[in-house]
């Protein structure tokens, strides 16, 4: 009889206040990145990938050792090691979110906020049908009611610009896939980045050195290079934060947080970056919304009924 347990069955998370508010802050500052992308909108795409991979190892290797991480670290990626299987799923985990970073910055870099944010909007009916089907969570009637809703809101949306946003959808597939996968990878966010960057930096670094002036145009400002060494701290926050918030809530709740992320996406497209959005194009918005006031209702009538429940129990 095979008793190896299945990795996508049984689980279950306790939701945390923390890993809520972890959430939240991640995609918050994952929605404010589009102001600094689009400063860096005159070096490649790649190539601002490729800092963000190496000077976010540069963050994260003297942190762990500063902090005393480092040997824990190292026990747990040989662990990993000794089991296939959790090992290559943690180098996918690397790999999916580097397709995520280059072609939304590319997306930015181009003036197609607006794209990417229809993208994201789909992101989170994504992720609710892979914890419902794949992570067996479960939801109450409310909550079934606000994906039907969310669901109709991100279908009109589509509806309303005519195409479904292709390069856009690889981004929204990557990063789904990575959220899931975190879910079965034996390392806290600080050792998670750590290992993601890590495994991805010596390519990054060779690429970049083989290109004049490291793959930043000629003539370019000293903020440019100054921006391009702060990608390292602007994607270690969110990061660790994603890290940690996919394993200390609901992957239900983690979905319908996402939606900050191309709600803020398109208010700077629009406010900052000047694209043009449709005015009749925000009711898709309404109808988002309206499905995470429901959602909202239905978590806090259920967190007021737990004491009840536990008195009961």
């Amino acid at each position: 009889m095979n008793n190896e347990k299945n990795p996508l069955s049984g689980n279950q998370v306790a939701q945390t206040p923390q890993g809520v508010a972890a959430t939240l802050v991640a995609a918050f500052v994952y929605g404010m990145f589009p102001l600094y992308w689009a400063a860096l909108a005159s070096v490649p795409s790649m190539n601002v990938m490729l800092y963000r991979i190496v000077t976010a190892a540069a963050v994260m290797l003297p942190f762990m050792l500063a902090t005393g991480r480092w040997g824990r670290f190292a026990r747990h990626v040989r662990d990993m090691w000794r089991t296939p299987r959790i090992f290559w799923m943690a180098v996918a985990a690397a790999v999916l979110v580097t397709v995520d970073w280059v072609v939304y910055i590319y997306l930015v870099s181009i003036g197609r906020t607006s794209e990417a944010s229809a993208a994201n909007f789909l992101l989170p009916i994504i992720n609710m049908l892979l914890a419902l089907m794949l992570l067996r969570e479960h939801t109450t009637r409310l909550g079934v009611v606000s994906m039907l809703i969310a669901l109709a809101g991100a279908a009109l949306y589509v509806i309303d610009t005519g195409h479904v946003p292709g390069v856009a959808m690889l981004m929204t597939f990557s990063y789904s896939g990575y959220c899931l996968i975190k879910r079965f990878v034996p390392l806290d966010p600080f050792e998670s980045l750590t290992f993601e960057t890590g495994v991805l930096s010596p390519i990054a670094f060779v690429m970049l050195a083989a290109q004049p002036r490291f793959g930043v145009p000629g003539g370019e400002p000293w903020w440019v290079w100054a921006l391009l060494a702060g990608c390292g701290l602007l994607t270690v926050i969110p990061l660790v934060l994603t890290s940690y918030g996919v394993k200390h809530a609901s992957f239900l709740l983690l979905s319908f947080t996402q939606y900050i992320t191309p709600t803020i996406q398109l208010i700077l497209g629009i406010l900052v970056l000047g694209e043009q959005v449709p005015a009749h194009r925000f009711v898709s918005f309404s109808v988002i919304w309206l499905a995470l006031a429901v959602y909202t209702f239905d978590l806090v009538r259920q967190s007021r009924a737990l004491p009840y429940r536990q008195h009961r129990s």
